[in-house]
């Protein structure tokens, strides 16, 4: 009970977004900017303020990323073994779909350590996320574009997520220090990324 209620404000949010979509006035044309909004600014403030004040042990967090990556491979596997369920869907469907199988939602699982955790969690959750979206994009996007290594380069290379973890992580190892005037910056830029974040998951829902 004491984690369903901790967890209650979070699937509030998505709840909200689903109502502001259908009832209030705030419909397709609204969304595909705040989730813009959220994915090149507000998440990676969250991530970069989180890593770069956090107390990294890798050798803490190596097994960590060790079951991360091992639970999405496990997906992607059985995702494949479900191939013959999805025949009808031809190679693009079946791509697409089977990324059901082993990709996750960045803002609910930061939001969620975040309440379990705190500021800890969120850069622990923050660093998992960094080692995990660039094997789903390598995924995803052979997959779908079949596009050659280069192509897939780039794009791990552009991916604001993975960017904001590795300059987080990098500005922590080096000693220094945030100004202060910055950190109640990217601190309201982080409230706001998780906030926009749930409301934009619930706004994508569809039955």
């Amino acid at each position: 009970m004491h984690s369903f209620l901790l967890l209650l404000p979070d699937f509030a949010l998505i709840a909200l977004g689903v109502l502001l979509r259908r009832h209030l006035g705030l419909g397709d044309g609204f969304w595909p900017g705040v989730e813009r909004l959220v994915y090149f600014v507000l998440f990676p403030a969250l991530l970069f303020h989180a890593l770069a004040r956090a107390s990294i042990d890798f050798s803490v967090m190596g097994p960590l990323f060790a079951v991360g990556l091992l639970t999405m491979a496990g997906g992607l596997l059985l995702g494949f073994a479900g191939r013959p369920l999805l025949q009808g869907a031809g190679p693009m469907g079946f791509a697409s779909r089977v990324q059901c199988a082993y990709r996750f939602n960045t803002y609910i699982g930061i939001a969620v350590a975040g309440k379990f955790a705190g500021a800890a969690g969120v850069a622990t959750m923050g660093a998992l996320c960094g080692a995990m979206v660039p094997f789903a994009n390598m995924a995803a996007v052979t997959m779908l574009a079949h596009h050659g290594q280069g192509r897939l380069l780039r794009e791990l290379a552009r991916n604001p997520l993975i960017v904001a973890t590795l300059a987080g992580i990098a500005f922590n190892l080096s000693g220094a220090r945030l100004p202060e005037p910055v950190l109640p910056f990217l601190q309201r830029l982080a409230d706001a990324a998780v906030a926009l974040g749930l409301l934009a998951v619930g706004a994508a829902l569809r039955m």
